[in-house]
């Protein structure tokens, strides 16, 4: 027998920790983790070993960039080729990203990125992006009309855009849409699906209105308008809003302080009762924020909907004072469950300096505004005479406040 082993023991043999390795973990994993890298990188690691040699091909997702560095005909040749050797394997994620290259496109080369973009929607892509920067006026998708079972995401920026294309009845699993610095020249947006919609740093068309059709939205932002506000359908399920109308819109009216607004019925082409407020009644949280004397604010209060479901809202500078305490005094009265008012009294590009908290707490009942208000917030940089008006107006309605 052999000799019994005295003293210390004999040391074993360390073991190896499990997924130590990035080799041992399973193919779909890898894919996984490849569709997060460029392109490019994606590619480069078919030369690591054996086992990477086509993992690329199938990785969930696809990013091709290009800049202002970049020679276009070898983009262009080293795109076609990456996309003809994956060919349509199920993608989860797609991004054309062209940062300063785009406005020098030929029209060839943009009618090449509408073929991916639409190689991407073959692939069964959930996610998809086309994001462009610089001039970009002329990247038209207009005659496009967009078609997918899968879709589920999609993001646009440097665009050009007509109805065909945000015709989105035959995407019925999209429910996100952001659109940044683009023009939407579409008489209407359509998704029966579409939960979450963001459009900012936009233009419509100077001649019609567009109509935007959600009835799905939980979520809503507009925000940079240029030419006419878009009227908003019913909205049902909308919880968030928020809005922001700049001064280069054409629903700017000299007129809508005087008193009299009949003077700018010219500025709102259409025959609308009624632009936003109405598609925003059902909002639980609002935030309004106008920029310029637009007309649309003056005309939709004389045909002021009940905010049902209303919980906080917001208002700023010029909603609060440049329409003659109106809009504050008209919503009050038609938010029947409001908890949370914040009125922003300070100029665009300046800060608050003061912040006055008040409550409602009537010393008899007052039925014409929510009796659930439970904070009223008033931002300003010094209480000067314009914010004492609108705190004599509040104290109206049994809102007393305290300074901080």
């Amino acid at each position: 027998m052999p000799p019994e082993r005295r003293g210390k023991r004999g040391k074993k043999a360390p073991m190896e920790s499990a997924g130590s390795n990035i080799d041992d973990l399973p193919v779909g994993v890898l894919q996984h983790i490849l569709g997060f890298l460029p392109a490019w990188d994606a590619v480069r690691t078919c030369v690591l070993a054996r086992r990477w040699r086509y993992l690329w091909m199938l990785a969930t997702g696809l990013h091709i960039m290009g800049n202002e560095d970049d020679d276009m005909e070898e983009l262009r040749e080293s795109v076609d080729h990456l996309l003809l050797i994956r060919g349509i394997a199920p993608l989860e994620t797609c991004e054309l990203r062209f940062d300063g290259i785009a406005d020098g496109f030929p029209d060839s080369d943009v009618r090449r990125v509408i073929l991916w973009f639409r190689h991407a929607i073959q692939c069964q892509v959930r996610v998809l992006r086309l994001l462009l920067t610089g001039n970009c006026d002329h990247f038209d998708l207009r005659d496009q009309h967009l078609v997918s079972r899968h879709l589920m995401k999609l993001e646009l920026a440097g665009v050009v855009v007509t109805e065909s294309f945000l015709d989105l009845m035959g995407c019925p699993k999209l429910e996100q849409l952001a659109i940044y610095g683009s023009d939407l020249y579409a008489k209407k947006i359509s998704s029966e699906s579409l939960k979450y919609l963001s459009i900012a740093s936009f233009r419509f068309s100077n001649s019609f209105r567009t109509h935007i059709h959600a009835p799905s939205l939980v979520s809503l932002l507009l925000d940079h308008n240029r030419y006419n506000t878009p009227v908003l359908e019913s909205m049902p399920s909308l919880v968030d809003a928020s809005i922001r109308i700049v001064g280069n819109s054409v629903d700017t009216c000299v007129y809508c302080d005087s008193g009299d607004c009949n003077s700018c019925q010219g500025t709102i082409p259409g025959n609308c009762n009624c632009i936003l407020l109405e598609g925003l009644s059902k909002a639980k949280h609002l935030a309004l924020t106008v920029e310029s004397k637009t007309s649309i604010f003056k005309r939709d209060l004389r045909r002021c909907p009940t905010f049902s479901k209303l919980k906080t809202l917001l208002l700023n500078d010029y909603l609060s004072l440049g329409l003659d305490l109106d809009a504050i005094t008209c919503i009050l009265k038609h938010s029947p469950v409001l908890e949370k008012l914040t009125l922003e009294l300070f100029p665009k590009g300046s800060h608050h300096k003061m912040e006055i908290k008040g409550s409602y707490s009537p010393v008899q009942t007052i039925a014409a505004i929510s009796e659930h208000l439970k904070m009223v917030e008033v931002k300003c940089e010094v209480v000067d005479e314009r914010v004492y008006r609108v705190l004599k107006l509040l104290c109206t309605f049994s809102i007393r406040f305290s300074f901080e």
